[in-house]
């Protein structure tokens, strides 16, 4: 075998070991319209049904959402904010926690790939980021209007991929 193979193999194998070790592990969504105990109910109900979701904690005196992942599990962020959407809200904000066994070296408009999507940072200072990092995620679906209004004309996709994400700290 070709030297050239073999390093190029070790470093697939450097690469895969890291994509397995990151992911979500947590998210935190504010749900503007909650206002009884259904209304929560609701919500929870329509969240627990992703095949990604280990666990719902919802707080209806501060109308947001704990969510836990599965260890492992792709998580997609735009059906956890669809889920919110089917049960007849809307999505005020939603954090996710990352876990990264890595350093990861980010500044504006940084693009991280991860589980097949992309995701860029926006309005960040250079910085390094490990161990657990809050993802902030900006787009309609994720915001309300009025906060929305406020990072529109920052959203420049430059990331390569079907799906990117926008993202702060």
């Amino acid at each position: 075998m070709k030297p050239y193979r073999i390093i190029l193999g070790i470093l697939l194998t450097v690469l895969l070991t890291y994509t397995a070790q990151a992911q979500f592990i947590s998210a935190e969504l504010g749900v503007d319209g909650l206002t009884c105990s259904a209304c929560t109910r609701s919500v929870e109900m329509s969240i627990r049904k992703l095949d990604f979701v280990k666990d719902v904690q919802m707080d209806l005196d501060n109308t947001k959402g704990i969510i836990t992942f599965k260890d492992g599990a792709n998580v997609d962020i735009e059906k956890l904010a669809k889920a919110v959407i089917n049960a007849g809200f809307s999505v005020r904000y939603l954090n996710a926690t990352f876990k990264s066994d890595g350093v990861i070296k980010i500044s504006d408009n940084f693009c991280f790939a991860y589980g097949g999507s992309s995701y860029q940072f926006v309005k960040v200072s250079p910085t390094d980021l490990q161990n657990q990092i809050v993802f902030k995620f900006i787009g309609k679906e994720f915001l309300n209007g009025k906060e929305f209004k406020k990072w529109k004309d920052n959203l420049k996709a430059q990331c390569q991929g079907k799906s990117t994400y926008f993202v702060t700290l």
